[in-house]
This record gives structure tokens, C-alpha cells and sequence, in this order.
């Protein structure tokens, strides 16, 4: 049976409180004195590919509203950034017009104010277009194709529910069938990107375990017929969490079983056939509900899943509410 998600607690209102404890992920820390959530990224990336991990975990490149908050974001480097690093990408950029910053709503950072670096911005070699804040708390214009860390944000007053599929993404549905959720991506993908985008959305790229889950993924396919997609690609199906990487024609889910340890092994006919030579090494499954090998740098729409009932997301009513 399906337990509550805290989370659901924000649209509940008991007695008009706001939770004292709200959950966005796992990996997001709530900060009350701004009503969001933070999550600082690490893995260097390029401006630009920040934006993108931020989006992909349903947050925004933080964009900075007052000083309270960028002395948080200080606060937040100092406890986890190495001491060699020395800043953090944030959602502010001049790539519209040269010397007029945004951020990625649109509203202005004027140049003239206190939040700047003495000095900056400098746009030095005509290249400097991204905004990362420095540890001291002031902005520097850098080179986008600079890699640092990067901080997302999500407000809470942003915050959706879906407390069956244990997330906040309201684009996973059930099957009564099994203990998970899924989320068809139509947006095609690289095999790659696809596994990506799951991880991302704290769930993975889907694999089948019966004849059912196959045929309840048939059924949702159903519900978008080629002619509504885009892509020349996508009339042949979804990709599928399985591969043979590892060893040409051994196939296995990316958790490391075989297709018959996972629960289904039903090749469309002639399939795997590797055509192109090894070139084919990832897993789709065709609109008829039967496997295929295929081609992984197609770019193919993909289902999400998420193993609900052993997320951990789960914490009990009487910590998340003020009765008060």
C-alpha cells in the first residue's frame, strides 16, 4: 500500500500552517528564512549546462533576490565548496545585449550596484557573458565555457504534489500493478541523455519485469501515435533501461541482471540482430510491446521509473505540521 509523501502536507493547510518541515528531494536542503530549497552541484559544468541540471531536477539556476539570500549562498559555499574554489554559477547572464545583465526570468542586475566585485563586470577578451558569485558574496562576469559549481533553487511556494509516486513531479503516474511510477519523456533523447534525464529526476530509465509492465507500456505508447511526435525517429518506440555494452550480444538492465532475471526477455522477431556491426547496443522496445537492440545515439522518446516503495521519502504526519 502507498504511504503519504510529506510533501502533500504543503496543499493540505492544516489549520492554514505552512509544514515545518517540507520535502522537496532527497538531495535539496530547505532554507525557511527564504521559503526555497537549495542544492549546490559540485561537478563542474559550463554555464550553460548548469542551467540545464538545474532544470532537469525541476529547480532554477539561482537567480539571487536580496542579501539575506546571497549571504546563505556565501554560507552554502564555505560548508561544502573545496578552499580552492573560489565561486559558484548562478542564473544571471548578458548573452541578450552586451552589458546588460538578466537573469533567467528576465529582470535586470544592474551593473552600477554593490553586489558586483569591484571592478566587474570587465567582459575581458569580449567573451565574459556568464555571472558566477564569488565567495565573498559579489558577482564576477566570466567565460560560460568556464567549468565551476553551480547552486539550483526551488521555491516553495513552486512546490507541486504527487504523493503517490513519492516526488514532486506531477508527470509520474502509477501502474496498480506494480510498485512503481513512470514518466514518458516525449521529448527525444540519445540513449545516454535519456539515462541521464531519469537519474536526474531520481528514478531511471525504465526496465520491464512482466509481461504486464509490457503491456501497460504498449498501452501509454498508444496514448501518442507517431504523427503526434517529433522526431523521424520516434515511430519506432521507447529506449529502455538494458544494453550490451559490456559484451556484444550479453544483455543486461543497467542494474546489472539479465533480461530474464528482470522478468522479461520477449525479442520482437529477428531481434537482437547488432545491425551495422556493434552498433546497436541499447535497449527499445518496439510500439508492439517486444524488445529490440537499436542504434544508441537515436534520438528516441523514453519512459522514467521510479520504485516507489523504496524511495525513503516517507516521514510521519506528526513531524511536518504546526497544530499550533
Amino acid at each position: 500500500m502507498f504511504r503519504v509523501l510529506p510533501i502533500l502536507l504543503y496543499f493540505i493547510g492544516i489549520n492554514s500552517a505552512k509544514p515545518t518541515n517540507p520535502f522537496f528531494r532527497t538531495d535539496y536542503t530547505y532554507q525557511p528564512s527564504q521559503e526555497s530549497f537549495y542544492k549546490i552541484h559540485l561537478v563542474t559544468k559550463s554555464w550553460s549546462e548548469a542551467r540545464v541540471v538545474c532544470e532537469a531536477e525541476g529547480t532554477f539556476l539561482v537567480m539571487p533576490e536580496s542579501i539575506p539570500e546571497i549571504e546563505y549562498l556565501v554560507k552554502l559555499m564555505d560548508e561544502n565548496l573545496p578552499e580552492n574554489v573560489i565561486a559558484a554559477y548562478i542564473g544571471i547572464h548578458d548573452m541578450f545585449a552586451e552589458g546588460i545583465f538578466v537573469t533567467l526570468t528576465g529582470r535586470n542586475v544592474p551593473t552600477t550596484h554593490n553586489y558586483w566585485s569591484p571592478g566587474e563586470p570587465t567582459n575581458a577578451n569580449n567573451k565574459e557573458h556568464c555571472v558566477h558569485i564569488l565567495r565573498s558574496g559579489k558577482y564576477n562576469d566570466i567565460d560560460c565555457s568556464n567549468r565551476y559549481p553551480f547552486i539550483c533553487k526551488k521555491t516553495l511556494h513552486s512546490l507541486t504534489a504527487n504523493p503517490r509516486c513519492a516526488t514532486s513531479d506531477v508527470a509520474y503516474f502509477p501502474n496498480d500493478n506494480t510498485s512503481s511510477c513512470y514518466k514518458l519523456h516525449l521529448e527525444p533523447k540519445t540513449w545516454s541523455d535519456a539515462f541521464v534525464t531519469c537519474q536526474a529526476e531520481q528514478s531511471y530509465l525504465a526496465i520491464i519485469n512482466s509481461a504486464g509492465e509490457a503491456q501497460f507500456f504498449k498501452e501509454k505508447l498508444a496514448d501518442h501515435p507517431p504523427a503526434s511526435l517529433n522526431g523521424t525517429q520516434n515511430h519506432l518506440g521507447v529506449y529502455l533501461g538494458f544494453h550490451d555494452m559490456f559484451t556484444e550480444g550479453s544483455y543486461i538492465t543497467i542494474q546489472g541482471t539479465t533480461l530474464s532475471q528482470a522478468g522479461f526477455a520477449q525479442w520482437s522477431p529477428g531481434q537482437p540482430d547488432d545491425v551495422g556491426y556493434r552498433q546497436q547496443n541499447c535497449g527499445h522496445m518496439f510500439r508492439s510491446g517486444l524488445l529490440d537492440d537499436i542504434n544508441c545515439f537515436y534520438k528516441l522518446i523514453f519512459f522514467c521509473e521510479r520504485d516507489i516503495e523504496n524511495t525513503g521519502h516517507f516521514i510521519s504526519f506528526r513531524n511536518l505540521v504546526s497544530t499550533s
